[in-house]
Protein backbone atom coordinates (compact mmCIF):
# COMPACT_ATOMS: atom_id res chain seq x y z
CA UNK A 1 0.00 0.00 0.00
CA UNK A 2 1.35 3.41 -0.95
CA UNK A 3 -0.13 6.49 0.70
CA UNK A 4 -0.61 9.69 -1.26
CA UNK A 5 0.20 12.62 0.99
CA UNK A 6 -1.60 15.08 -1.29
CA UNK A 7 -5.04 13.53 -0.99
CA UNK A 8 -7.84 15.88 0.01
CA UNK A 9 -10.17 15.53 3.00
CA UNK A 10 -12.99 14.11 0.90
CA UNK A 11 -10.64 11.44 -0.47
CA UNK A 12 -9.35 10.48 2.98
CA UNK A 13 -12.88 9.72 4.13
CA UNK A 14 -13.26 6.79 1.69
CA UNK A 15 -11.00 4.59 3.86
CA UNK A 16 -12.18 2.79 6.98
CA UNK A 17 -9.41 4.63 8.88
CA UNK A 18 -7.33 7.55 7.63
CA UNK A 19 -5.37 10.34 9.24
CA UNK A 20 -3.61 13.44 8.02
CA UNK A 21 -0.94 15.31 10.00
CA UNK A 22 -2.17 13.84 13.28
CA UNK A 23 -0.52 15.40 16.35
CA UNK A 24 -0.73 14.34 19.99
CA UNK A 25 1.09 16.01 22.88
CA UNK A 26 1.46 14.76 26.45
CA UNK A 27 1.58 18.02 28.33
CA UNK A 28 3.77 20.64 26.66
CA UNK A 29 7.02 18.68 26.42
CA UNK A 30 6.31 15.20 24.99
CA UNK A 31 5.31 15.00 21.32
CA UNK A 32 3.86 11.48 21.05
CA UNK A 33 2.52 11.76 17.47
CA UNK A 34 4.23 14.13 15.04
CA UNK A 35 2.08 14.79 11.95
CA UNK A 36 1.20 11.12 11.42
CA UNK A 37 -0.44 10.43 8.05
CA UNK A 38 -1.71 7.00 7.01
CA UNK A 39 -4.75 5.11 5.74
CA UNK A 40 -6.21 1.65 6.30
CA UNK A 41 -8.32 -0.34 3.84
CA UNK A 42 -11.48 -2.06 5.06
CA UNK A 43 -10.80 -5.67 6.02
CA UNK A 44 -7.05 -5.14 6.37
CA UNK A 45 -4.91 -6.69 9.11
CA UNK A 46 -2.90 -3.57 9.84
CA UNK A 47 0.06 -3.83 12.22
CA UNK A 48 1.88 -0.94 13.91
CA UNK A 49 5.41 -1.96 14.83
CA UNK A 50 8.13 -0.06 16.62
CA UNK A 51 10.13 0.17 19.85
CA UNK A 52 8.66 1.20 23.19
CA UNK A 53 7.86 4.90 23.19
CA UNK A 54 7.46 5.20 19.41
CA UNK A 55 3.78 6.25 19.65
CA UNK A 56 2.02 3.10 18.48
CA UNK A 57 -0.10 2.60 21.64
CA UNK A 58 -0.88 6.30 21.74
CA UNK A 59 -2.12 6.12 18.16
CA UNK A 60 -4.34 3.13 18.99
CA UNK A 61 -5.84 4.98 21.98
CA UNK A 62 -6.47 8.05 19.81
CA UNK A 63 -8.26 5.84 17.30
CA UNK A 64 -10.36 4.29 20.07
CA UNK A 65 -11.32 7.68 21.52
CA UNK A 66 -9.65 7.13 24.90
CA UNK A 67 -7.27 9.96 24.00
CA UNK A 68 -8.07 13.06 21.95
CA UNK A 69 -5.67 14.47 19.37
CA UNK A 70 -4.38 18.03 19.32
CA UNK A 71 -3.98 18.76 15.61
CA UNK A 72 -4.69 17.16 12.24
CA UNK A 73 -7.56 14.95 11.20
CA UNK A 74 -8.68 11.40 11.88
CA UNK A 75 -11.39 9.71 9.84
CA UNK A 76 -13.09 6.44 10.69
CA UNK A 77 -15.74 4.99 8.39
CA UNK A 78 -15.95 8.29 6.54
CA UNK A 79 -16.49 10.57 9.54
CA UNK A 80 -14.08 12.94 11.27
CA UNK A 81 -13.44 11.76 14.84
CA UNK A 82 -12.66 15.02 16.65
CA UNK A 83 -14.65 15.00 19.94
CA UNK A 84 -16.48 11.78 19.00
CA UNK A 85 -16.80 9.57 22.13
CA UNK A 86 -15.54 5.96 22.08
CA UNK A 87 -19.00 4.33 22.06
CA UNK A 88 -19.90 6.09 18.80
CA UNK A 89 -16.85 4.97 16.81
CA UNK A 90 -17.79 1.37 15.84
CA UNK A 91 -14.39 0.33 17.18
CA UNK A 92 -13.38 -1.83 20.12
CA UNK A 93 -10.05 -1.73 21.98
CA UNK A 94 -8.33 -4.63 23.71
CA UNK A 95 -5.77 -3.11 26.09
CA UNK A 96 -2.34 -4.61 26.72
CA UNK A 97 -3.15 -5.35 30.38
CA UNK A 98 -6.59 -6.81 29.41
CA UNK A 99 -8.36 -4.59 32.04
CA UNK A 100 -10.73 -7.36 33.17
CA UNK A 101 -12.97 -6.66 36.16
CA UNK A 102 -11.79 -9.03 38.95
CA UNK A 103 -15.12 -8.83 40.79
CA UNK A 104 -17.07 -10.00 37.71
CA UNK A 105 -17.15 -13.51 36.28
CA UNK A 106 -16.24 -14.21 32.67
CA UNK A 107 -19.81 -13.82 31.42
CA UNK A 108 -20.27 -10.40 32.97
CA UNK A 109 -16.86 -9.22 31.79
CA UNK A 110 -17.72 -10.11 28.21
CA UNK A 111 -21.27 -8.76 28.53
CA UNK A 112 -20.16 -5.40 29.92
CA UNK A 113 -20.04 -3.54 26.60
CA UNK A 114 -23.42 -4.86 25.49
CA UNK A 115 -24.99 -3.79 28.78
CA UNK A 116 -23.55 -0.28 28.36
CA UNK A 117 -25.16 -0.17 24.92
CA UNK A 118 -28.53 -1.10 26.45
CA UNK A 119 -28.95 -4.42 24.65
CA UNK A 120 -31.76 -6.81 25.69
CA UNK A 121 -30.96 -9.66 28.09
CA UNK A 122 -31.75 -12.33 25.49
CA UNK A 123 -29.42 -10.70 22.97
CA UNK A 124 -26.65 -10.43 25.57
CA UNK A 125 -26.97 -14.13 26.40
CA UNK A 126 -26.74 -15.10 22.74
CA UNK A 127 -23.90 -12.75 21.81
CA UNK A 128 -21.75 -13.59 24.86
CA UNK A 129 -22.13 -17.30 24.15
CA UNK A 130 -21.14 -16.83 20.51
CA UNK A 131 -18.16 -14.64 21.41
CA UNK A 132 -16.81 -17.11 23.98
CA UNK A 133 -17.20 -19.97 21.52
CA UNK A 134 -15.32 -17.92 18.94
CA UNK A 135 -12.28 -17.65 21.24
CA UNK A 136 -12.49 -21.22 22.52
CA UNK A 137 -13.85 -20.49 26.03
CA UNK A 138 -17.25 -22.15 25.95
CA UNK A 139 -18.17 -23.28 29.48
CA UNK A 140 -16.02 -20.64 31.21
CA UNK A 141 -18.91 -18.23 31.84
CA UNK A 142 -19.01 -18.58 35.64
CA UNK A 143 -15.28 -18.51 36.30
CA UNK A 144 -13.51 -15.58 37.88
CA UNK A 145 -10.63 -13.93 35.95
CA UNK A 146 -8.43 -14.83 38.93
CA UNK A 147 -9.05 -18.53 38.19
CA UNK A 148 -7.79 -18.26 34.63
CA UNK A 149 -4.35 -18.56 33.06
CA UNK A 150 -2.77 -15.60 31.30
CA UNK A 151 -3.77 -16.97 27.92
CA UNK A 152 -7.37 -17.53 29.06
CA UNK A 153 -7.63 -14.00 30.46
CA UNK A 154 -6.35 -12.73 27.15
CA UNK A 155 -9.08 -14.65 25.33
CA UNK A 156 -11.72 -13.20 27.66
CA UNK A 157 -10.47 -9.71 26.83
CA UNK A 158 -10.60 -10.58 23.14
CA UNK A 159 -14.15 -11.93 23.48
CA UNK A 160 -15.20 -8.72 25.24
CA UNK A 161 -13.74 -6.65 22.41
CA UNK A 162 -15.41 -8.81 19.75
CA UNK A 163 -18.85 -9.16 21.33
CA UNK A 164 -20.08 -5.73 20.22
CA UNK A 165 -19.19 -6.71 16.63
CA UNK A 166 -17.01 -3.69 15.85
CA UNK A 167 -16.04 -2.83 12.31
CA UNK A 168 -12.56 -2.02 13.65
CA UNK A 169 -10.85 -4.17 16.27
CA UNK A 170 -7.91 -2.44 18.00
CA UNK A 171 -5.41 -4.76 19.70
CA UNK A 172 -2.68 -3.21 21.86
CA UNK A 173 0.28 -5.63 22.27
CA UNK A 174 -2.05 -8.67 22.57
CA UNK A 175 0.84 -11.18 22.62
CA UNK A 176 3.06 -9.52 25.22
CA UNK A 177 2.17 -11.36 28.41
CA UNK A 178 2.04 -15.03 27.40
CA UNK A 179 4.73 -17.64 26.76
CA UNK A 180 6.21 -18.39 23.35
CA UNK A 181 4.10 -21.46 22.51
CA UNK A 182 0.90 -19.64 23.42
CA UNK A 183 2.01 -16.64 21.37
CA UNK A 184 2.29 -18.89 18.30
CA UNK A 185 -1.16 -20.38 18.97
CA UNK A 186 -2.74 -16.96 19.49
CA UNK A 187 -1.13 -15.67 16.29
CA UNK A 188 -2.82 -18.50 14.39
CA UNK A 189 -6.11 -17.79 16.18
CA UNK A 190 -5.97 -14.08 15.33
CA UNK A 191 -5.36 -14.80 11.65
CA UNK A 192 -8.21 -17.31 11.63
CA UNK A 193 -10.55 -14.88 13.41
CA UNK A 194 -9.66 -12.08 11.03
CA UNK A 195 -10.40 -14.25 8.00
CA UNK A 196 -13.64 -15.55 9.52
CA UNK A 197 -15.01 -12.20 10.71
CA UNK A 198 -13.84 -10.06 7.79
CA UNK A 199 -13.55 -6.88 9.85
CA UNK A 200 -10.53 -4.60 10.15
CA UNK A 201 -7.84 -5.51 12.68
CA UNK A 202 -5.30 -2.90 13.89
CA UNK A 203 -2.62 -4.39 16.14
CA UNK A 204 0.48 -3.02 17.86
CA UNK A 205 3.65 -4.97 18.55
CA UNK A 206 7.37 -4.42 19.14
CA UNK A 207 8.27 -7.97 18.03
CA UNK A 208 9.47 -8.43 14.43
CA UNK A 209 8.17 -11.98 14.12
CA UNK A 210 4.65 -10.95 15.14
CA UNK A 211 4.56 -8.03 12.72
CA UNK A 212 5.91 -9.97 9.74
CA UNK A 213 3.65 -12.98 10.39
CA UNK A 214 0.36 -11.22 11.12
CA UNK A 215 0.28 -8.12 8.95
CA UNK A 216 -1.37 -7.60 5.60
CA UNK A 217 0.03 -4.09 5.92
CA UNK A 218 2.86 -3.04 8.21
CA UNK A 219 3.55 0.47 9.51
CA UNK A 220 6.97 1.03 11.12
CA UNK A 221 6.98 3.81 13.73
CA UNK A 222 9.81 5.67 15.45
CA UNK A 223 9.45 8.41 18.10
CA UNK A 224 6.06 9.62 16.90
CA UNK A 225 6.65 9.43 13.15
CA UNK A 226 6.18 6.84 10.41
CA UNK A 227 9.34 5.32 8.97
CA UNK A 228 7.64 3.20 6.29
CA UNK A 229 4.28 1.68 5.34
CA UNK A 230 3.85 -1.33 3.06
CA UNK A 231 3.45 -5.06 2.74
CA UNK A 232 5.77 -6.91 5.14
CA UNK A 233 7.79 -8.49 2.33
CA UNK A 234 8.15 -5.11 0.60
CA UNK A 235 9.61 -3.45 3.69
CA UNK A 236 11.82 -6.45 4.41
CA UNK A 237 13.19 -6.51 0.85
CA UNK A 238 13.30 -2.76 0.22
CA UNK A 239 13.60 -0.77 3.46
CA UNK A 240 13.60 2.97 2.81
CA UNK A 241 15.53 3.88 5.94
CA UNK A 242 18.22 2.25 8.06
CA UNK A 243 15.80 2.27 11.00
CA UNK A 244 13.17 0.32 9.01
CA UNK A 245 15.83 -2.15 7.84
CA UNK A 246 16.89 -2.79 11.44
CA UNK A 247 13.36 -3.14 12.79
CA UNK A 248 11.88 -5.42 10.13
CA UNK A 249 14.00 -8.56 10.09
CA UNK A 250 17.58 -9.13 11.19
CA UNK A 251 20.27 -7.47 9.07
CA UNK A 252 24.03 -6.86 9.06
CA UNK A 253 24.63 -3.12 8.64
CA UNK A 254 27.87 -1.23 8.03
CA UNK A 255 28.50 2.44 7.38
CA UNK A 256 30.47 3.24 4.26
CA UNK A 257 31.03 5.51 1.28
CA UNK A 258 30.46 4.65 -2.37
CA UNK A 259 33.80 5.14 -4.16
CA UNK A 260 32.94 4.01 -7.70
CA UNK A 261 30.50 2.26 -9.99
CA UNK A 262 31.03 -0.19 -12.82
CA UNK A 263 27.91 -1.07 -14.78
CA UNK A 264 25.35 -1.98 -12.07
CA UNK A 265 27.91 -2.70 -9.34
CA UNK A 266 28.72 -0.16 -6.63
CA UNK A 267 31.96 -0.33 -4.64
CA UNK A 268 31.59 0.71 -1.02
CA UNK A 269 34.55 1.58 1.22
CA UNK A 270 34.02 0.55 4.85
CA UNK A 271 36.31 0.58 7.88
CA UNK A 272 37.13 -3.11 7.35
CA UNK A 273 37.20 -3.55 3.58
CA UNK A 274 35.59 -2.93 0.22
CA UNK A 275 32.06 -4.27 -0.29
CA UNK A 276 30.12 -4.66 -3.53
CA UNK A 277 26.40 -4.17 -4.13
CA UNK A 278 24.31 -4.34 -7.29
CA UNK A 279 21.62 -1.79 -8.00
CA UNK A 280 19.84 -0.80 -11.20
CA UNK A 281 17.44 1.61 -9.52
CA UNK A 282 17.66 5.21 -8.42
CA UNK A 283 20.22 7.97 -9.02
CA UNK A 284 23.96 7.44 -9.06
CA UNK A 285 25.26 7.04 -5.49
CA UNK A 286 28.98 7.54 -6.11
CA UNK A 287 30.48 9.74 -3.38
CA UNK A 288 27.58 9.26 -0.97
CA UNK A 289 27.82 8.04 2.60
CA UNK A 290 25.27 5.35 3.33
CA UNK A 291 24.50 2.07 5.07
CA UNK A 292 25.45 -1.23 3.47
CA UNK A 293 23.13 -4.06 4.50
CA UNK A 294 23.09 -7.83 4.04
CA UNK A 295 20.47 -10.14 5.56
CA UNK A 296 21.98 -13.09 7.50
CA UNK A 297 20.14 -15.61 5.32
CA UNK A 298 22.21 -14.49 2.30
CA UNK A 299 25.61 -14.98 3.98
CA UNK A 300 27.36 -18.16 2.77
CA UNK A 301 30.20 -20.11 4.41
CA UNK A 302 33.17 -22.05 3.02
CA UNK A 303 32.52 -23.81 -0.33
CA UNK A 304 29.29 -21.87 -0.96
CA UNK A 305 31.13 -18.62 -0.27
CA UNK A 306 34.00 -19.24 -2.67
CA UNK A 307 32.00 -18.09 -5.70
CA UNK A 308 30.82 -14.90 -4.00
CA UNK A 309 31.97 -11.48 -5.19
CA UNK A 310 32.06 -10.35 -1.55
CA UNK A 311 34.45 -12.77 0.18
CA UNK A 312 36.28 -12.51 3.52
CA UNK A 313 38.32 -14.55 5.95
CA UNK A 314 36.71 -14.71 9.39
CA UNK A 315 36.77 -16.46 12.76
CA UNK A 316 33.74 -18.45 13.93
CA UNK A 317 33.08 -16.69 17.25
CA UNK A 318 29.63 -17.80 18.42
CA UNK A 319 26.22 -19.19 17.55
CA UNK A 320 22.60 -19.36 18.65
CA UNK A 321 20.50 -22.44 17.92
CA UNK A 322 16.88 -21.86 16.83
CA UNK A 323 15.88 -25.36 15.74
CA UNK A 324 15.41 -24.98 11.99
CA UNK A 325 18.25 -22.44 11.72
CA UNK A 326 21.43 -21.48 13.54
CA UNK A 327 22.52 -17.85 13.82
CA UNK A 328 26.30 -17.90 13.49
CA UNK A 329 28.67 -15.04 14.31
CA UNK A 330 31.82 -14.57 12.23
CA UNK A 331 34.42 -12.02 13.32
CA UNK A 332 36.09 -10.27 10.38
CA UNK A 333 38.32 -7.93 12.38
CA UNK A 334 38.26 -6.75 15.99
CA UNK A 335 34.74 -5.63 16.84
CA UNK A 336 33.32 -6.28 13.35
CA UNK A 337 31.05 -9.32 13.26
CA UNK A 338 28.83 -10.69 10.49
CA UNK A 339 25.76 -12.80 11.26
CA UNK A 340 24.88 -15.77 9.06
CA UNK A 341 21.65 -17.78 9.30
CA UNK A 342 22.57 -21.35 8.38
CA UNK A 343 20.85 -24.73 8.27
CA UNK A 344 21.92 -26.90 11.26
CA UNK A 345 23.60 -29.46 9.01
CA UNK A 346 25.89 -26.75 7.62
CA UNK A 347 27.03 -25.79 11.12
CA UNK A 348 27.84 -29.26 12.43
CA UNK A 349 31.32 -29.24 10.88
CA UNK A 350 32.27 -25.76 12.10
CA UNK A 351 34.49 -25.25 15.13
CA UNK A 352 34.51 -22.20 17.37
CA UNK A 353 37.69 -20.18 17.04
CA UNK A 354 38.58 -21.64 13.63
CA UNK A 355 38.94 -19.53 10.45
CA UNK A 356 36.40 -19.78 7.62
CA UNK A 357 35.57 -17.95 4.41
CA UNK A 358 32.25 -16.13 4.35
CA UNK A 359 30.67 -14.33 1.42
CA UNK A 360 27.56 -13.10 -0.35
CA UNK A 361 26.35 -11.89 -3.71
CA UNK A 362 26.26 -8.14 -4.51
CA UNK A 363 22.68 -8.68 -5.72
CA UNK A 364 21.59 -9.58 -2.17
CA UNK A 365 23.08 -6.47 -0.57
CA UNK A 366 21.15 -3.28 0.16
CA UNK A 367 22.38 0.31 -0.06
CA UNK A 368 20.33 2.61 2.17
CA UNK A 369 21.00 6.34 2.10
CA UNK A 370 18.46 7.67 4.61
CA UNK A 371 19.15 6.91 8.29
CA UNK A 372 15.61 7.69 9.46
CA UNK A 373 12.74 10.06 8.84
CA UNK A 374 13.61 11.58 12.24
CA UNK A 375 15.55 14.75 11.51
CA UNK A 376 19.14 15.13 12.66
CA UNK A 377 20.15 11.45 12.88
CA UNK A 378 23.15 10.17 10.97
CA UNK A 379 24.01 6.72 9.64
CA UNK A 380 26.34 5.79 12.51
CA UNK A 381 23.78 6.77 15.17
CA UNK A 382 21.11 4.51 13.72
CA UNK A 383 23.42 1.56 12.93
CA UNK A 384 25.53 1.55 16.07
CA UNK A 385 23.34 3.45 18.51
CA UNK A 386 25.97 6.15 19.03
Amino acid sequence: MQFSYNRGVHELSDKIVASKDLVKWYGKSVLALNKVTFEIDEGDFFVLIGPSGCGKSTLLKVMSGILDYDEGQLFMKGSEMKNVPPHKRDASLMLENYALFPHMNVFNNVAFGLKMLGRAASEIQREVKESLELVGLRGFEKRSPLELSGGQRQRVALARALVIKPSILLLDEPLSHVDYLLQRKLMEDLKTLHKKLGNTFVLTTHVQEHGLSLADTLMVMNTGVIEQIGKPDQIYSNPRTVFAARFVGDINLFSGEVTSRRDDTYYVKTEWGELKASSKEGPDMVGKKLAYGIRPKFVKVNDEALSSANQFKSKFSGYYYFGDAVECLFEIVNGITVKASLAPELVSGLRLGESYTIGWSPADAKLIEKPSVVEGLNIEEVIYGK
